[in-house]
């Protein structure tokens, strides 16, 4: 009997994708409730099915051939992808499907029976009534480019050399990412490219920027362009500087896309000889001793800074505040959280409040209520989740339920 109960209590959650297609009575037997699924797929025949438990937070739910084949990522239908295939596929495509512009129309037409899309279509022109054709369903969007002498998937560096290997008049289309770091002749730029269709970013000097532009075939209307200010070096990932760090910097002037903290161990006179400007498009972390020699070299009002008290506690994955580390801690510490911090249930509030001088959430922290009136206090930035760890979840654990999930793919 307890089993039988238990067999009408199944719970499936937290699944990328849950695959109905070939569910049977069998197999579905007892499924009470899905949720927290990214996409369902069901066939004509299984559709009756799922009518039978409840559901919610379903990403898209999608009608699809029991026979189809599920390809997920990035597919690329190159010129050979068609080549020597006998029957005709149906497929299922739940991510990025970019279509080279020379796959023939005949191979489309004959290679694809079907075609069921979650996600971006990327296609030539003239490839896209062969693709209309063959598509069941479209659950996204699709990007048309023109067909054009040379093409790149992926990231391209745009430099003199590749420059010098195009022949002049060049139609270039990038899907992904163009990266031109250093700054190129504009009259080579205009010479070896005629026009050009980026499907993604752009990252340039801003020397180049407006050569560039005036050769930017909009119509996919999909380009993001940052320009790289005159005179500044990028950095394109994030990093400490210190003061060895300091003495060897690329440039005197910083363009930094990620993360950047400063060391508490450098000096304001140092820093003021080798630094002439930094730009910071992600966040700034710095001690507030610093603050004088920083910032006059950073724009304070359109970036986003923390100047920090004390020792500086970082947290970038799942950590656990324990009431010891208060005991090595000489003064205050200021507290910056991007992953997820619980804090431990017998550390007292007033513990929180005198000992932390600034609490910045970018993730998740999880505390008791007594405590999250402390972190409070001192919140200062707050783009995360302040979570109370007395709670359960909101759907209570049942010992007689059965949970089935936490999986990218499920087929019943």
């Amino acid at each position: 009997m307890e089993t039988q109960e238990k067999a009408q209590r199944k719970v499936i959650s937290n699944v990328g994708t849950l695959d109905l297609r070939n569910a049977t009575e069998a197999s579905v037997a007892g499924i009470r409730r899905i949720g927290n699924v990214g996409m369902l797929l069901y066939s004509p025949d299984t559709a009756p099915l799922i009518t039978r438990f409840k559901m919610g937070n379903i990403g898209s739910s999608i009608e699809a051939p029991s026979d189809a084949k599920l390809l997920s990522g990035q597919v690329v239908f190159n010129r050979d992808y068609f080549k020597d295939q006998t029957v005709p596929l149906s497929l299922i495509v739940a991510g990025q499907l970019i279509i080279h512009p020379d796959v023939p129309a005949e191979d489309v037409s004959k290679g694809l029976r079907d075609l069921v899309m979650s996600g971006q279509i990327i296609c030539p022109e003239h490839l896209t009534g062969a693709i209309q054709s063959k598509l069941r369903n479209l659950s996204g969007q699709m990007v048309i480019y023109t067909r054009a002498s040379r093409m790149a998937i992926g990231a391209l560096t745009l430099d003199e050399t590749y420059l010098k290997s195009l022949q002049d008049g060049v139609e270039l289309v990038v899907i992904g990412k163009l990266n031109a770091p250093k700054v190129l002749p504009n009259d080579l730029l205009g010479q070896k490219i005629r026009s050009l269709q980026v499907i993604g970013r752009i990252v340039c000097r801003e020397e180049n920027a407006q050569a560039l532009l005036a050769r930017l075939d909009d119509r996919s209307g999909f380009a993001k362009l940052t320009a790289i200010p005159a005179g500044f070096e990028p950095v394109e990932k994030s990093f400490t500087l210190d003061a060895d760090l300091l003495k060897a910097l690329p440039g005197r002037k910083l363009y930094c896309t990620e993360r950047v903290q400063i060391d508490p161990g450098v000096d304001p006179t140092e820093l003021e000889g080798r630094l002439e400007a930094l730009i910071v498009k992600d966040l700034l972390i710095c001690p507030a001793a610093l603050k004088a020699a920083v910032g006059p070299r950073c724009n304070l009002i359109e970036t986003k800074a923390i100047f920090y008290e004390g020792t500086l506690w970082l947290v970038d994955d799942k950590q656990t505040l324990l009431p010891t580390e208060f005991d090595y801690l000489e003064g205050k510490a200021t507290l910056v959280v991007f992953g997820k911090l619980t804090v431990a249930s017998e550390i007292d509030p007033k513990l929180l409040a005198d000992r932390l001088a600034r609490v910045h959430n970018f993730g998740q922290i999880r505390c008791t209520p007594a405590q999250m009136s402390a972190v409070r206090a001192r919140l200062g930035m707050s783009e995360g989740k302040l979570t109370d760890s007395t709670q359960e979840k909101a759907e209570p654990a049942d010992e007689d339920e059965d949970r089935i999930g936490n999986a990218g793919y499920l087929k019943l």
